[in-house]
């Protein structure tokens, strides 16, 4: 089962985290934020929700490192955060909200399998490596893809006509070609 948590809201756009319950326990995708800046206050006019933010979590994954979706990051000392390597090493956002001290970023080169029926799969576009999650579920395959594009032209693309979430959207809708 997925599951939406209203995370931040950012220049009045709402921001979502996902669940995703797995056997081996629930999995968070992204962080949303939990506090701000004064240059965020001033640009974004950010509002955080950190008590809609699950905590107890087997691992965290990031679709990319944007302000409004590993702000949270913090949260989670020495719980595995996935991550693409290019994102990681070329985030443009606060570092001490990346770089924090228990930081446990697992770096993936492509496509990889987090755990059985969870895998990522880069979307680069919104940032160079940002990813997607695909979850396999009896229902099908369900995509988060955070803010893999503005429009769903990337994902039918890449080959993803299923049921998905965008990080800016509570409810999941299947992409359709334009």
């Amino acid at each position: 089962m997925i599951a939406a948590h209203l995370a931040a809201e950012v220049a009045g756009f709402p921001v979502f985290a996902y669940t995703i319950e797995h056997p081996q326990g629930l999995v968070l995708v992204d962080t949303g934020m939990i506090d701000s800046t004064p240059e965020l206050d001033a640009e974004w006019h950010p509002v955080p929700h950190p008590e809609n933010i699950p905590r107890d979590v087997l691992c965290v994954i990031n679709t990319h490192l944007h302000f409004d979706h590993c702000g949270g990051n913090r949260l989670f000392p020495g719980v595995p955060i996935h991550v693409q390597a290019k994102e990681l090493s070329n985030a443009d956002t606060i570092r001490e909200w990346v770089d924090f001290p228990g930081a446990t970023y697992v770096e993936h080169d492509g496509e990889a399998e987090v755990l059985p029926g969870i895998r990522l799969l880069p979307a680069p576009g919104h940032t160079d490596g940002h990813q997607v999650v695909l979850v396999d579920t009896p229902d099908g395959l369900r995509v988060l893809g955070g803010d893999v594009s503005p429009t769903e032209r990337c994902l039918t693309r890449l080959g993803l006509v299923a049921l998905t979430w965008l990080a800016h959207v509570e409810r999941p809708e299947v992409p359709r070609p334009n």
